[in-house]
């Protein structure tokens, strides 16, 4: 949350009871293209009384105000019926791997990242503008990022975010993520990380990257889903996204 607080400030969310804070949302923005709702958490004792329901209208009003074209989220089965009757539909999901250890040693992070050349690449491939949340994300873990290039272009790159007793790799993104592409990614997101398990959330719809996650030892966690806000343009999760990069953690 500290993270999303730095991102986009007036993008969190708080529901409260006189003083006390009750629940959150966050909803950012990235460019004119998409707007994202998340972290929708609620305290144990004041749930199933609509306010998670009222912290999401709250954030589908924050971007209609910000005149976004697409407004999507992530979601498990358990709450999907929720966001239905906000006026989402389900338009994808994806598969929660996990992997419990790798190598003993971490390979030092390359301080010359072309990260120019990713803003640009990922702007391109992921049809939005995030290039704010990835400075943050550079700021935070500069020597974490991992890249793939084709002769001097490069065609895709991943970051493995470290928390407290755990890592994840994402966002990720791949021009085109054939099997070998996809392991020698994979294998250098792998040999960034210190602390384990180690978590990657991937597309279903990205077949190729998802067998191949599985047969370099991820195991199944859980599936959710990827939500659209109807009364807009449809989310589209192309088939360059290799993996999400979920921001409720640190």
């Amino acid at each position: 949350m500290r993270r999303m607080l730095k991102l986009q400030p007036k993008g969190c969310l708080v529901a409260v009871d006189g003083a006390k804070r009750i629940g959150l949302t966050t909803a950012s923005c990235y460019g004119g293209e998409l707007g994202w709702i998340g972290n929708v958490v609620v305290d144990r004792a004041y749930r199933n009384k609509g306010i998670a329901s009222d912290l999401v209208q709250a954030a589908i009003r924050r971007l209609a105000h910000r005149r976004v074209r697409r407004v999507g989220l992530y979601s498990f089965p358990e709450n999907q019926s929720m966001y239905e009757r906000l006026g989402f539909e389900t338009v994808g999901g994806f598969i929660l791997l996990s992997i419990l250890r790798g190598p003993l040693k971490r390979a030092g992070g390359n301080l010359k990242i072309p990260f120019s050349k990713i803003l640009r690449f990922d702007r391109r491939a992921f049809g939005a503008d995030r290039s704010k949340l990835l400075r943050c994300l550079m700021r935070d873990f500069p020597r974490s990022w991992a890249w793939i290039r084709r002769g001097t272009e490069l065609c895709g790159y991943a970051i493995v975010k470290e928390y407290q007793d755990s890592s994840e790799i994402g966002p990720s993104i791949c021009e085109k993520a054939d099997r070998d592409t996809a392991l020698a990614l994979l294998k250098a997101s792998k040999s960034l990380t210190r602390k384990w398990p180690l978590e990657i959330s991937i597309p279903e719809s990205n077949r190729t990257f998802l067998e191949t996650a599985q047969s370099a030892g991820f195991r199944t966690l859980r599936k959710g889903l990827v939500m659209s806000f109807t009364e807009l343009e449809k989310v589209d999760l192309g088939p360059q996204v290799l993996a999400l990069g979920f921001l409720d953690k640190g």
